[in-house]
C-alpha cells in the first residue's frame, strides 16, 4: 500500500503545545538569563589583552547558543501565526520573543565592543585558532562594521528604543495588513476574503467581470486604509533614517549592501543590464494583451495564465515530481526532499484560518526547516513547494556549520530555492506533450522571471525614491500611491493601461525593519541562481558537489567571492548577468514563436 504524505506540519516535536508550550516558555526563560550571564562574562573579559584565546572562544560559543535559540524561538511563532491567525496568544509570545531578541541585540553590542577591545595581539592570536577559521569571515566583518556605528552605549540606546519604536511599527504592520478583508460575492452571497484570498481569486478566476469587481472592491478597502500604512511606511523610514544619521551614514543604501554582501557596482552592473532587456517584458505583455483580445493589460492580468493546464495535481504526484527530479540533479537532494515531505515539515493543507503565501523557516537547534503554503493543485503550488525545499536544503547544509558561519547575505539567500525551482519547471517544459501544455509552463516560468526582471527592480527605484523625499520630511499616502504609479508606467510603457496605486501597502519587504531595500536581493538572487543553474546544465556530473560547497560558503563570503570562487566569474562583467537573463529570454522567444498563428 501506498504510504500517505502529511499535508500538515509537525510543531509539537518542537515545543508540544504551541503558543502555550511549557516547553517553550522555560526556554525563553533560559534564553534570558544566559543572555544576562554573557553580557557579565563579556563586561569581565574587557578590554581583552590576554594572550589566551580560550576565554574568548568559550563565549563565542555561548553566544551562537543563544542566537541560534533566539532564532528558533521566533521562527517557531512565525509558524504558529501563519498556521492559525486566530490564535491571539501567539502574539502576546512574540512580544515576549521580541523582548529576547532585543535584550540579545544589546548583547551583542557588547559584544561588538570586546571585539573592538581586542588588542593586536590577542586578535592575530585568535586568528590563528582553528575552531575561529570556520568563522572568521563573520568576524571581521563585525570588526569592520564596528567601527561605522556610534560608541555602544548609543547603539544600545537604538536597539532598546526599537522594541517600541521601529520593530513595533514593523509588527503593527503585519497586523493591519492581516486584518484587511476586501467583501467578495460568490453565489449572492458577500464574503470577507483576506488580500491574498482575493488575489487568488482574481489569478484563477475564469470571469472577467467578477476579477473587475473584486480589484474595485480591493481598491476601495486599500484607499480607505491607505493613510494608516502610510503613517506605518513613514515611521519605519524615519526611525531607519534617524538612526543612519546619527552614524553618519550618508548613503542609504550602505546597511542594505553590507547585508547582502555585495558592492554597490555589482548591483549597478546587474541592474542597469536589467533595464536593457525590460523590452522583452514588454514584448511577451504585448502578446499576452493580443492573445486577450484587448489593447492594454491590467496590473493584475500580468501574473494571470493566458494558457491554463485543466489537470488538477495531487498532493502525493507533487512530491513525486519534486522528489524525481530533485533526485535527478543529485541523490542527496532528492533523498532530502523524501525525508522533509515524510517527517511533517510541511504545512500544505488548505484552510480559511492560515495565512496567505509560502515561506520557509530555519530551526537552527533543531536542525530542522518548516515549510508552509496552501496546496491547491494547480502546478504553481508544485512550483512554491520546490523553491521552498531549496531553501530547506541550503539550511540543512548550514547547520552543519557554527551559527556565525551561517550568517548568508540576503542577496543569496534565493540561490538554492530559485536552482529548485528551475529543476522542477524546466523538466516539465521539456516533457510536455502539447503545445497548449507546453505555453501554459512556458507562460509561468516567463511570469516569474517578470516579477524578478521587472517588478521587483522597480520596486527598488520606487524605494530609492521615496526614501529621498523622507528625508525631506513625511510622505503622503496620495503622493506615495501617485510615486508608485509613477514607477510602473516607466516599466510597463503603453503595455499595462491600470496600474496597482496600492502595491506599496501590501508588500511586506517595505516594511522590514531587519532588512532595508529588501526587494532588489530577490532579484540578484534569482539571476545569480539563473547563472548557477546554467552552468549546471553546461557541466553536467561532478557540478552537484560544487553546488553544495557553493552553498556551504554562503555565510563566508561576499557574492564576488562566491562567483569567482566556486564559477570563476566576474559580477562586476555584465556577461555573467546577461547570461543569467538568457533562459527567461529563450522561453520568451519559444513562446512567441508557438503564439505567433493564434493573434
Amino acid at each position: 500500500m501506498k504510504q500517505t504524505v502529511p499535508m500538515r506540519w509537525d510543531l509539537d516535536s518542537l515545543y508540544p503545545g504551541g503558543s502555550r508550550s511549557p516547553k517553550l516558555m522555560n526556554f525563553l526563560t533560559e534564553l534570558q538569563q544566559s543572555i544576562e550571564n554573557i553580557t557579565n562574562d563579556i563586561h569581565k573579559l574587557q578590554p581583552y589583552e590576554e594572550v589566551s584565546t580560550e576565554p574568548l572562544v568559550q563565549v563565542f560559543d555561548e553566544i551562537q547558543y543563544v542566537m541560534s535559540g533566539s532564532f528558533q524561538v521566533e521562527e517557531f511563532l512565525i509558524c504558529l501565526r501563519a498556521e492559525n491567525t486566530q490564535d491571539d496568544h501567539v502574539t502576546k509570545m512574540i512580544a515576549e520573543s521580541a523582548k529576547t531578541k532585543a535584550d540579545l541585540e544589546k548583547m551583542e553590542v557588547e559584544f561588538d565592543s570586546l571585539l573592538a577591545s581586542l588588542s593586536e595581539h590577542a586578535w592575530n592570536e585568535l586568528l590563528e585558532n582553528t575552531e575561529v577559521r570556520t568563522y572568521l569571515f563573520h568576524l571581521k566583518e563585525r570588526r569592520q562594521r564596528i567601527e561605522a556605528k556610534r560608541p555602544h552605549e548609543i547603539e544600545k540606546t537604538i536597539q532598546s528604543l526599537s522594541v517600541s519604536g521601529f520593530s513595533a511599527w514593523e509588527d503593527h504592520y503585519e497586523q493591519q495588513l492581516s486584518k484587511l478583508r476586501v467583501p467578495v460575492e460568490t453565489a449572492g452571497k458577500t464574503e470577507p476574503f483576506s488580500i491574498g484570498q482575493a488575489f487568488s481569486e482574481v489569478l484563477f478566476s475564469d470571469e472577467e467581470e467578477r476579477r473587475k469587481t473584486i480589484i474595485q472592491s480591493y481598491n476601495h478597502v486599500c484607499a480607505s486604509h491607505a493613510d494608516t500604512f502610510a503613517s506605518i511606511l513613514n515611521n519605519i523610514s524615519g526611525f531607519r533614517l534617524d538612526v543612519y544619521r546619527e552614524r553618519g551614514w550618508d548613503n542609504v543604501l550602505k546597511e542594505a549592501l553590507e547585508q547582502n554582501r555585495i558592492n554597490e557596482e555589482t548591483v549597478d552592473t546587474m541592474t542597469a543590464v536589467v533595464k536593457e532587456n525590460q523590452h522583452l517584458l514588454r514584448d511577451f505583455l504585448e502578446r499576452k494583451a493580443q492573445l486577450a483580445r484587448k489593447e492594454t493589460l491590467t496590473w493584475y492580468d500580468i501574473p494571470t495564465s493566458s494558457f491554463q493546464s485543466k489537470q488538477k495535481i495531487s498532493y502525493a504526484e507533487a512530491k513525486d515530481i519534486i522528489v524525481q527530479q530533485f533526485h535527478a540533479f543529485s541523490e542527496k537532494l532528492g533523498a532530502f526532499a523524501e525525508k522533509a515531505f515524510q517527517e511533517g515539515w510541511i504545512e500544505a493543507e488548505d484552510r480559511a484560518d492560515k495565512m496567505d503565501g509560502g515561506f520557509c523557516t530555519s530551526l537552527p537547534l533543531a536542525k530542522e526547516s518548516r515549510i508552509f503554503l496552501s496546496f491547491r493543485g494547480h502546478y504553481q503550488d508544485v512550483v512554491t513547494i520546490a523553491h521552498e525545499l531549496g531553501h530547506a536544503y541550503h539550511n540543512a547544509i548550514l547547520h552543519e556549520l557554527p551559527y556565525f558561519a551561517r550568517q548568508k547575505g540576503t542577496s543569496v539567500a534565493e540561490t538554492a530555492s530559485t536552482f529548485s525551482e528551475n529543476l522542477v519547471l524546466d523538466a516539465a517544459v521539456t516533457r510536455a506533450t502539447t503545445d497548449q501544455e507546453k505555453l501554459a509552463l512556458l507562460e509561468m516560468k516567463i511570469v516569474a522571471g517578470s516579477t524578478y526582471l521587472g517588478m521587483i527592480p522597480s520596486m527598488y527605484e520606487f524605494e530609492k525614491e521615496f526614501y529621498k523625499k523622507r528625508q525631506n520630511g513625511y510622505v503622503g499616502s496620495e503622493e506615495i500611491s501617485t510615486l508608485m504609479e509613477k514607477t510602473e508606467t516607466a516599466l510597463y510603457g503603453d503595455t499595462v493601461g491600470e496600474h496597482d496605486r496600492y502595491r506599496w501597502m501590501t508588500i511586506p519587504q517595505f516594511y522590514s525593519t531587519e532588512k532595508p531595500f529588501y526587494n532588489i536581493p530577490y532579484t540578484i538572487g534569482y539571476l545569480f541562481s539563473n547563472g548557477i543553474y546554467t552552468l549546471s546544465k553546461q557541466q553536467g556530473e561532478g557540478f552537484a558537489r560544487r553546488y553544495d560547497a557553493l552553498l556551504r560558503d554562503t555565510g563566508r563570503m561576499t557574492v564576488e567571492q562566491l562567483a569567482a570562487a566556486h564559477l570563476h566569474q566576474d559580477l562586476t562583467d555584465k556577461h555573467f548577468w546577461e547570461a543569467s537573463i538568457k533562459p527567461v529570454a529563450d522561453a520568451i522567444e519559444e513562446y512567441l514563436e508557438l503564439t505567433n498563428t493564434m493573434v
